[in-house]
């Protein structure tokens, strides 16, 4: 009597803390095989729930508790039919039961020789879908990959809502529009570097220009001075073709920024 007791108030306890703030709990159940000739160790099932809950943690503000398969087994009623509904993963049941609004579901069957993975996300008052997502692949790699890739958008719905849609190629592969928008970055950036340059370069053929022109005022001879002239001339001649130059490539630097 006193261990049902003592089991009971432990119950009490541990379900009192958790529904305190039921909007913000979220029961991710086990990776369970939906039949029986899947060829799968038990650890690799709780990798994959293990990921399941690290993406869960990741995608949702701190104030959220992620529960474990064993914080749902102790806020479970000592039960047979509970007990069996957690072997058979009755998502919403089981979320009502232990007061968490959000409850996942997940399994791995088999398409031909290549494994499945279906993972449903459940609201557990309402006993709506907010979304899924299901793969296949060869291997259990391929089933961890898509969950990194797949759950952190899942997820997100419970915050964003049923309808939320994520910018698609969020892992290393870039869509056709943002590297076309980088290219045009780089552009722009080569063409600034390109125009300043040309407007550094205008600027010393301006400081040529006025030295000579400093160092052939006091000439007196007719010939020597034509010469002169002819330098300076020329000198500033290519201080206007670089200022020209420069400005340009400055402007079609900017027109590209301001395009993408």
């Amino acid at each position: 009597m006193k261990t049902n007791a003592v089991t009971t108030i432990i119950h009490a306890l541990l379900f009192f803390a958790m529904t305190a703030n039921a909007a913000k709990i979220l029961a991710v159940l086990e990776v369970t095989p939906s039949r029986d000739d899947i060829e799968m160790e038990i650890s690799e099932f709780r990798h994959l729930t293990d990921e399941l809950r690290t993406r869960a943690r990741a995608s949702l503000p701190d104030g959220y508790t992620i529960l474990t398969r064993d914080n749902i087994i102790q806020l479970l009623p000592p039960d047979e039919e509970d007990a069996r509904c957690l072997a058979e993963g009755c998502a919403v049941d089981i979320g009502r039961a232990i007061g968490a609004e959000y409850v996942t579901q997940s399994g791995i069957g088999k398409f031909g020789k290549m494994l499945t993975l279906t993972v449903e996300l459940y609201e557990s008052t309402s006993g709506n879908m907010l979304g899924s997502f299901v793969t296949e692949s060869e291997n259990i790699m391929g089933l961890l990959g898509t969950i990194r890739q797949e759950a952190p958008a899942l997820f997100a719905k419970i915050e964003k809502g049923p309808g939320y849609t994520p910018k698609k190629n969020i892992d290393p592969q870039i869509s056709g529009a943002e590297k076309s928008g980088n290219s045009a970055i780089w552009v722009a950036i080569g063409l600034d570097v390109l125009g300043a340059a040309a407007i550094g370069i205008g600027l010393w053929q301006n400081s040529e220009a006025d030295k000579l022109h400093k160092k052939y005022s006091d000439l007196k001879d007719p010939d020597a001075l034509e010469g002169a002239g002819e330098k300076v001339e020329s000198t500033a001649t290519r201080r206007n073709i670089f200022y020209i130059a420069g400005g340009a490539l400055l402007a079609a630097g900017i027109g590209v920024h301001i395009w993408f």
